[in-house]
């Protein structure tokens, strides 16, 4: 009777001891799939990219190779010499390929009555071109006529400026951007724009998968001296988590700047009276299947233009 007792008193012991086990183990798994839980709650959500917060913070590509623009030039039959390289940028597009803009003399034969009177100057192309880095070899060129001038006209353009870095578009589409100012030379009317380009290389050719987006821009009007009145548009730019036909959304913010300045009259003793107002504005661009496009606003916010 007493080893029948005793071994019911292990049989139960062993049953709670099971239920314990299992008790703690039910626990333990509970707790791990809550901290796996929390974890993944914890992974931050994807964030949009920083393309420039504004247009004095843009990182601009320093690179230029010009042992490897010299050999594509010589494929292109340009002479090294009148490559403007004061005007002539570059950027790894990828380990096998850069990205070059070069600025180069075009020799031309003026004609007419308009060269006759008007000294145009020399006439300087733009092109664009990606160039196999282990031999100099053109994958894809085009001409911008858009930013080639000619020396004397009332237009300056601006080197064109590569951002460091590539956007990504989408998994498959990377993009190089840049953006080139052009400005008036006189003092009395003032106006200046840069325009920003998203140039992609798909199946060996060139795709404009932005094309001169408007990203600072100046109109006024001076005396010449200190008084002025200046509506100026400045921008910034991020890559949207959101996507459209396949290409992620850009995101643009809109400031506007009014400034009105009358300079100090000695003669009247009258000091420097200065106002300023502000705007702000922003614009999502999308892509409609073959690039991204918006609506062309020469809209002016505070000056009387419109």
């Amino acid at each position: 009777m007493k080893i029948k007792t005793y071994l019911i008193l292990i049989g139960i012991s062993l049953f709670i001891s099971s239920c314990e086990e299992n008790k703690k183990q039910a626990i333990d798994e509970k707790a791990t799939l809550v901290a796996d839980m929390q974890s993944e709650n914890a992974k931050p959500k994807p964030v949009e990219k920083l393309v420039f917060k504004d247009n004095e913070n843009i990182a601009l590509s320093d690179e230029l190779d010009l042992a490897l623009l010299k050999k594509a030039v010589t494929n292109l039959n340009i002479s090294y010499s009148d490559l403007r390289i004061s005007e002539t940028t570059s950027v790894s597009y990828n380990d096998k390929i850069t990205f070059f803009v070069i600025t180069y003399l075009v020799k031309t034969e003026e004609q007419g009555q308009e060269a006759e009177e008007y000294d145009l100057g020399d006439y300087f192309e733009r092109k664009y071109l990606f160039v196999n880095k282990a031999d100099g070899k053109i994958i894809a060129q085009e001409a911008d006529f858009n930013l080639s001038y000619n020396e004397n006209e009332g237009m300056k353009f601006s080197k064109t400026y590569i951002l460091k870095d590539l956007i990504q578009l989408n998994q498959n589409t990377t993009g190089v951007a840049f953006y080139t100012e052009e400005a008036s030379s006189s003092r009395v009317s003032l106006y200046s724009q840069q325009k920003f380009t998203i140039l992609a290389l798909v199946n060996n050719k060139i795709k404009k998968v932005l094309y001169e987006y408007p990203i600072r821009k100046t109109q006024g009007d001076s005396n010449g001296r200190s008084s002025f009145e200046l509506e100026t548009l400045e921008t910034g730019l991020i890559v949207s988590n959101e996507e459209t036909n396949g290409f992620l959304d850009l995101i643009v913010s809109k400031n506007f700047l009014y400034e009105v300045v009358d300079e100090a009259d000695e003669e009247k003793g009258t000091e420097e009276q200065r106002t300023m107002k502000v705007k702000k504005e922003s614009e999502r661009i999308k892509y409609n299947g073959q690039a991204y496009i918006f609506k062309k606003d020469d809209r002016y916010r505070f000056l009387d233009y419109n």
